[in-house]
């Protein structure tokens, strides 16, 4: 699992290098003799006795590829490097072009100069194309590229080819992975035909870099990939031993640590590809059973059915054992030396890029402090980084990889802010799941990346009814004052403050009383706090005369309330809150609907129990809480906007005060029932 980290770029991002520094040349140079020019005719060793680079003459043989493939020459045929020296003249020239100042651009023409005379060799595109802008002006300097994924579509294929086209015409080889085409015999529902497979498709590609390669003058450079486990693999391993197909083709099979693991143990091998979740239904597949599904790491998941660790469900095409698989590699590799061999997992954990790609595969992130449902409890991402855990999705258990959650890279992220208020930073190629038919008793859904949402559709969210239990630090009865705390209460140094007020007297009525919600409240406060260590001269409410208000007033709440990371002037919501248990949870969840919670509407109009509060950012942690005990609701903003009013002073008067935009949190429906269960009011 990976995440984004969203803050400035880490220190192992290193910027491209356009040229070596002074030292590394100088490293490079170490110890090599100069020659006197590049036409010595004979080889001398070094005072140490060693042959160098430097001291070898150049052969026939390296005289004629030079003059056909990088010697620079006009559209007319015209030669403009004249001898080999001015080619390294031409190639040092505009490298060193890319300096600021006419010293500098020296400087560095003098350096590349003498490290190609005395044996550095670049790029053949480097030393065909460097400097040759007047007379190759849509060439490029980039020997090898990689084409983007291509995807199971007919337009993605074609537009593949388009863009490999472009690039081999600017010179350049360029490499694709094909095992992401569905095999050959596959259904294709929107054509109403059956697929001839991926080879056939290669087919187009060999095609067209003849063609390009032929008017251009340079062979063209293709490199195809093929994961192992693909249903066509034994085609693809044997294709080269049909006369003439494939010849502008490098073919390599991607080689996992799993299927190396069935050749050791003499295993049987299920050749598989992706599957959605509408052609499982549509086959009668059972996910469940490994004779039809396997899940596999795939580098596209978007519209697969995909499991909560990322896996594709792929179906079993065909069972072959692991050996019969690796005899007909090897014995292809003996005759026509194809395929290659890729260890793609080794690659992947070799690659120096790691921070930022993976290969052959995307990298989807979250950022560093989003929260995450595990089996114990809440917890944020970057509390999991390198550990295992197992996470809870729709109340069921999925434990992660061994080094759980890892750091990636600096990207770009997107915010999804959905209509109810919940809302999540990712990268845009990040999956989520989005309804694609929502009916009264039944709803579908499909994997997309969070770059294809678009304004007005649904997501889905975690189920956690089934699983509202969770050990942790914390009781309820301390959440409880918590709740109240936030809610309706004052943190000082010294103590934390509860209040609870009783209504005004009536004129020429008799003295008001504490309502019962009222008293319930006190005295499960008063409850709860009994279980603290409290000074011998605690003695519970007390009533402030002038003010219809009790407080209830300790050190003992206070030091819980810095425990949990609270501050006097600060009564935010933790971190520490949110991770402490369920019990925890509910208890504050009470304290703090308790505390500024109402219950309105009618059974005819609808019925909702709302939860106002001027600090948006403690609205959404109260909705984040909510919804792992399985009740989802929905903030409104700005129910009451930012402006002033004339209110009480405290003295006998009144006055004009500013006062902040409320916003309002609405719990109604079928969660309703939830929240009575699990959290309820204390008087009820």
């Amino acid at each position: 699992m990976g995440f984004e980290n969203n803050r400035s770029a880490q220190t192992r991002i290193r910027r491209p290098i356009k040229k070596p520094t002074s030292l590394q040349m100088t490293q490079q140079i170490t110890n090599i003799r100069p020659r006197s020019g590049p036409y010595q005719k004979n080889a001398k060793r070094s005072d140490s006795g060693t042959l160098k680079a430097a001291d070898v003459p150049l052969q026939e043989a390296s005289r004629d590829i030079w003059n056909t493939k990088y010697r620079l020459r006009g559209k007319d045929g015209r030669v403009i490097d004249k001898t080999i020296d001015d080619t390294y003249q031409r190639v040092a020239r505009a490298l060193a072009d890319v300096e600021i100042g006419a010293e500098k651009r020296e400087q560095w023409y003098e350096k590349f100069l003498f490290a190609l005379r005395v044996g550095a060799i670049p790029a053949g595109r480097i030393v065909s194309n460097a400097g040759a802008l007047e007379h190759k002006p849509a060439t490029s300097t980039i020997n090898c590229t990689v084409s983007g994924i291509v995807r199971d579509s007919m337009d993605d294929i074609l537009r593949k080819v388009h863009e490999a086209g472009l690039t081999l015409k600017a010179g350049c080889g360029i490499g694709y992975e094909f095992s992401t085409l569905r095999p050959k015999g596959a259904f294709v529902a929107g054509a109403g035909a059956h697929t001839s497979g991926p080879l056939s498709f290669m087919d187009i590609y060999d095609k067209m870099c003849f063609t390009v390669s032929s008017a251009g003058g340079r062979r063209g450079a293709q490199m195809a990939t093929f994961d192992v486990g693909h249903p066509d693999v034994m085609n693809f391993i044997r294709v080269k031993r049909e006369d003439g197909r494939l010849r502008q083709f490098n073919l390599s099979l991607l080689i996992t640590r799993d299927f190396m693991a069935a050749v050791h143990g003499d295993l049987e091998w299920q050749l598989a590809f992706p599957v959605t979740e509408a052609e499982i239904r549509a086959e009668d597949l059972d996910p469940e059973d490994p004779t039809e599904i396997v899940w596999r790491d795939w580098p596209v998941t978007s519209h697969y059915f995909v499991n909560a660790d990322g896996k594709v469900a792929c179906k079993v095409y065909k069972t072959l054992r692991a050996r019969r698989v690796w005899d007909a590699i090897m014995t292809s590799t003996y005759d026509f030396a194809e395929p290659g061999f890729i260890l793609v997992d080794k690659i992947n954990e070799m690659n120096n890029n790691w921070f930022c790609e993976d290969i052959r595969a995307t990298n989807p992130c979250v950022t560093a402090d989003t929260w995450i449902r595990t089996e114990h409890g809440a917890r944020q991402v970057s509390a999991l980084i390198g550990k295992s855990f197992v996470a809870m999705v729709d109340g069921k258990n999925y434990p992660s990889g061994s080094e759980g959650f890892f750091r990636t890279a600096t990207k770009p992220v997107v915010c999804l802010q959905t209509t109810e208020g919940y809302r999540l930073r990712l990268t845009r190629d990040h999956r989520v799941r989005r309804v694609t038919r929502f009916e009264r008793y039944d709803t579908e859904t499909e994997w997309c990346e969070a770059g294809e949402l678009r304004s007005g559709d649904r997501v889905l969210l975690n189920d956690h009814r089934a699983c509202t239990a969770w050990k942790g630090e914390y009781n309820a009865e301390q959440g409880y004052l918590m709740g109240l705390l936030v809610g309706d209460g004052t943190l000082k140094t010294d103590k934390a403050v509860l209040s609870v007020w009783k209504p005004a007297a009536v004129a020429n009525g008799g003295d008001a009383s504490l309502p019962n919600g009222v008293l319930a409240v006190m005295a499960e406060a008063l409850s709860a706090a009994s279980g603290l260590p409290h000074r011998s001269d605690f003695t519970g409410w007390q009533e402030i005369p002038g003010r219809n208000e009790y407080r209830l007033a300790t050190a003992a709440i206070r030091q819980l309330a810095f425990d949990l990371g609270m501050r006097p002037g600060d009564k935010s919501i933790t971190p520490v809150m949110e991770r402490a248990s369920s019990e925890f949870t509910r208890g504050f969840l009470r304290g703090l609907f308790d505390a500024d919670g109402s219950v309105q509407g009618d059974q005819r109009k609808g019925v909702s129990v709302r939860l106002a509060q001027s600090n948006l950012s403690r609205l959404q942690a109260v909705q984040r809480m909510l919804l792992r005990l399985g009740i989802a609701s929905r903030i409104y903003r700005d129910r009451r906007p930012a402006g002033t009013k004339i209110l009480p002073d405290g003295r006998g008067a009144q006055r004009e005060y500013a006062i902040k935009a409320q916003h309002e949190l609405v719990i109604s429906g079928e969660n309703l029932l939830q929240f009575r269960n699990l959290i309820g009011f204390a008087d009820t």
